[in-house]
């Protein structure tokens, strides 16, 4: 009879398991969530929302004789109308039942799976949302600029910050008018800002530098997707504004912008991207009286880390006058207060890194026939998945689903600075 050890010790002794689950990849939705938070909300139905936008002033203003002279003829205001309409997104999340059946009770599991997933999955469609409402309506997420492999290297901006792992995109090329084939992602590398293809899935034959990814579902020459920022923050004078000419409205339809060609964003900058508001709308559309509390300023970490940067470099401070004169100023890390000039501070890591965005959320908002929900038939929420023999799988399936579209009805009302240096080590 041997003595008693370790290994019999093993044979009786109880599994400690962790009762934590951490999440180990992002799931950022600054821009969506202060989208649904603060922008306005339309309710609409299938026909196309309106919004009415007052675009040309109208008169005629001279000098004249009072003296019996003409007072000449006059004109009026001019009118236009944008025009939005709603697109559809789902998330879909499938399990098979041994999972539902394995951790539906305290004392099978630490959580009970298919609960906690259905809780990830809104996570991940908002995260999802997000990422795609940093684009300009086309559906990029990303511009190859190497390929090793089954690897792909992504053009920074954006990098991949635009992706997720196991998520299904397709690959078009520079025109986005061939659609080349799905893949499903793997190893999605924020830093080195390369993401792979899933040996089950490999990349689309005819794949080439310079072939862009675009978000599963959109179909055809030219996909039209969900309007981000770039779409309607935009300098161009050429293309569609929510169906509107900017041909026709050159002036109206163009962001005030500053292009600091590959440097460092400046106080000056800052200043300038902000004053052109004014010049194009007033004092009074920019806070009015040297502020711009209307305004948020919405950056992704690198521009964050600059404008930190700039405060941390200044080494000669005089500080005088009230409490509260800070918000006029550059924000020198004392306060804490996250302010670009008065404009608060939104940090988002799926934002554009050479960009910085001046946003005056009054404007924003989204045209919504379908708010962000399970998918339901009858009430059920839950769908069996069909086997190969006709009959049930032991597998299940749900959706989470929305009917929505973003608009802006004032690009003159924010404004952005462009072509900003990413700093070394991002």
């Amino acid at each position: 009879m041997g003595v008693l050890d370790i290994g019999q010790a093993v044979n009786v002794g109880l599994e400690k398991v962790r009762p934590v689950l951490p999440v180990l990849y992002e799931q950022d939705d600054m821009f969506l969530g202060l989208l649904l938070t603060k922008g306005d909300v339309q309710k609409v139905g299938a026909r196309l929302m309106r919004l009415p936008l007052q675009i040309k002033p109208g008169g005629k203003g001279r000098a004249v004789n009072f003296g019996g002279g003409d007072l000449g003829r006059g004109s009026g205001t001019q009118y236009d109308v944008a025009q939005v309409t709603p697109q559809g997104f789902a998330f879909a999340i499938e399990w098979q039942k041994i999972a539902e059946y394995a951790t539906d009770a305290d004392q099978k599991a630490i959580t009970n799976l298919v609960s906690r997933e259905i809780k990830n999955a809104m996570k991940q469609f908002r995260t999802f949302l997000d990422q795609i409402a940093q684009t300009a309506g086309n559906g990029v997420i990303g511009t190859i600029s190497a390929i090793n492999g089954q690897v792909l290297t992504l053009a920074n901006p954006p990098g991949c910050t635009r992706l997720y792992e196991t998520q299904d995109v397709q690959v078009y090329d520079t025109t986005i008018t061939t659609n080349r084939g799905r893949f499903t992602t793997i190893n999605v590398d924020p830093f080195g800002k390369t993401v792979g293809a899933d040996p089950s899935t490999p990349l689309p034959a005819g794949t080439i530098v310079g072939d862009v990814l675009v978000y599963d579902g959109l179909t055809g020459a030219q996909p039209i997707g969900l309007f981000g920022i770039p779409y309607f923050q935009n300098n161009a004078t050429s293309g569609i504004y929510l169906n509107l000419s900017r041909t026709v409205y050159p002036v109206q339809l163009k962001t005030p912008s500053v292009n600091l060609a590959n440097a460092s964003i400046t106080p000056a900058a800052i200043m300038q991207a902000i004053n052109f508001i004014r010049k194009a709308l007033g004092t009074a559309q920019a806070g009015g009286g040297g502020k711009a509390s209307k305004l948020i300023a919405y950056v992704n970490t690198e521009q964050f880390h600059q404008y930190r940067q700039l405060g941390i470099t200044i080494s000669t401070i005089i500080k005088e006058g009230g409490a509260n004169q800070e918000v006029d100023d550059l924000e020198l890390n004392f306060t804490g207060k996250a302010t670009w000039f008065g404009a608060p501070e939104k940090v988002s890591i799926h934002a554009d890194p050479t960009r910085v965005d001046f946003l005056d959320l009054a404007h924003w908002g989204r045209a919504e026939m379908k708010a962000i929900d399970l998918y339901s038939v009858d009430g059920k929420t839950k769908f069996p998945i069909y086997g190969a023999s006709g009959g049930l799988s032991a597998a299940e399936i749900s959706y989470f689903v929305t009917l929505l579209q973003i608009w802006n009805d004032s690009p003159r009302s924010g404004a952005y600075l462009y072509g900003c240096a990413i700093p070394p080590g991002y």
